[in-house]
């Protein structure tokens, strides 16, 4: 494991009981990010039976707007390189009596794909991967026709001036986030590898959706 995925491990490691506390801490500025998953779900255009991977799932908070789309006969796999994270995400499947949830502890560059899956989700987490354009590109080519990838993420508002970006950044307090997160740009590798691509942002900015779909 590189130094940057063990800083990152380390981070997630430390907060994985309170991160689903963190995250709702955001609704208090306005971040509405519950409604930004649901948002990004409603894109991947599930159908009862799809197989999908929750690309860094964390603590599963996407999960219960999957599941609710697959059904009992559709299979989700969670992937997360954090241990801390999939116990919690572990403890939410067995709360809730999910059967077709499979989590697998990886590293996203290192996880290979399963062939002719519908969908792959992933959320806040592109910013991390130095190779996310191969991740992508993996990703595209495992998909099933008609499969699509949705990318939810931040990033750094076009509009915004540098000063007012860094300061709102050191209120916010990211979890595990450099500022350098905020310039990588993952959307240009799924408009690289993907036919058909869409592009959302919410939030004046600080957040987008990248939708990926090949027809056949």
């Amino acid at each position: 494991m590189n130094e940057l995925n063990q800083d990152i491990q380390s981070t997630f490691r430390k907060i994985s009981r309170r991160y689903d506390w963190h995250m709702r801490c955001y609704n208090l500025v306005g971040l509405r990010i519950g409604v930004y998953r649901r948002h990004a779900v409603d894109l991947l255009k599930l159908k009862p039976g799809d197989r999908v991977v929750d690309l860094g799932c964390g603590t599963g908070l996407s999960f219960s707007h999957i599941v609710e789309r697959i059904g009992p006969e559709g299979h989700l796999t969670g992937v997360d390189m954090t241990a801390g994270m999939l116990a919690c995400a572990r403890e939410r499947c067995d709360r809730s009596g999910w059967h077709n949830v499979e989590l697998v502890q990886s590293e996203i560059t290192k996880y290979e794909f399963p062939q002719s899956i519908d969908a792959v989700l992933t959320t806040g987490v592109m910013g991390y991967v130095p190779e996310s354009d191969r991740v992508i590109q993996s990703a595209a080519q495992a998909l099933a026709p008609g499969g699509r990838l949705v990318i939810l993420d931040a990033k750094k508002p076009d509009a915004w001036p540098q000063w007012l970006f860094k300061l709102l950044f050191k209120i916010k307090k990211p979890l595990g986030l450099g500022i350098e997160y905020f310039d990588k740009r993952p959307w240009e590798s799924v408009e690289r590898h993907f036919q058909e691509t869409t592009f959302e942002e919410r939030y004046g900015g600080w957040v987008y959706c990248s939708t990926g779909f090949n027809a056949s």
